[in-house]
């Protein structure tokens, strides 16, 4: 079956699906995952002992950023109307991508597998994060403590495979996140 042949597939269907119900789209549900990742740091600092503190510092005022302009980068942005659209409303909305592949490096493992979080997070995409295999208390405590804060109807670690196991064929985003995964 499709299952077998493809363990993420499962996965990338309930991403998916949590997508296109809209329930990640409101502000409020979105400024409760990024407080919910405020917590997790806050709570977890001797777990993530891999990473030094200024990397949670790090975190900690991105996630604080994030909620501080969570409203403004959400709100519509009036355009320029010519002539023929003077009765029309005219504006850009900003809307989520969808699903957000993050492969995070071995170093700094925290902060570049978390602050990329946030962004996703914020925006209001689905995210499937897959941190570096060489860090593995990082990759642990994500693994196995982080989903106990977020909805992991949205967020999906993967920590088993290596990254050359990533489900590069799946469509990403476009045609350099393939290639940089089947570099790797």
């Amino acid at each position: 079956t499709e299952l077998e042949m493809d363990p993420f597939a499962d996965t990338l269907r309930r991403l998916r699906e949590a997508f296109s119900s809209g329930r990640t789209r409101p502000a409020e549900f979105r400024a409760a995952q990024l407080k919910a990742l405020r917590r997790f740091l806050q709570e977890n600092k001797q777990l993530l002992q891999e990473a030094d503190l200024s990397e949670l510092i790090l975190c900690q005022n991105e996630v604080d950023l994030a909620l501080r302009n969570l409203p403004t980068w959400m709100k519509d942005e009036p355009v320029t109307k010519n002539l023929f659209m003077q009765l029309d409303s005219a504006f850009i909305r900003k809307e989520p991508f969808g699903l957000v592949l993050i492969i995070a490096p071995w170093n700094y493992p925290v902060n570049l597998t978390l602050v990329p979080l946030v962004g996703a997070l914020a925006a209001g995409n689905c995210v499937v994060l897959k941190p570096s295999e060489l860090s593995k208390g990082t990759e642990k405590v994500l693994a196995e403590v982080l989903p106990q804060y977020l909805d992991q109807v949205r967020m999906a670690p993967l920590h088993e495979p290596p990254v050359s196991h990533t489900p590069a064929p799946v469509s990403w985003g476009g045609p350099a996140v393939p290639r940089t995964c089947s570099v790797a």
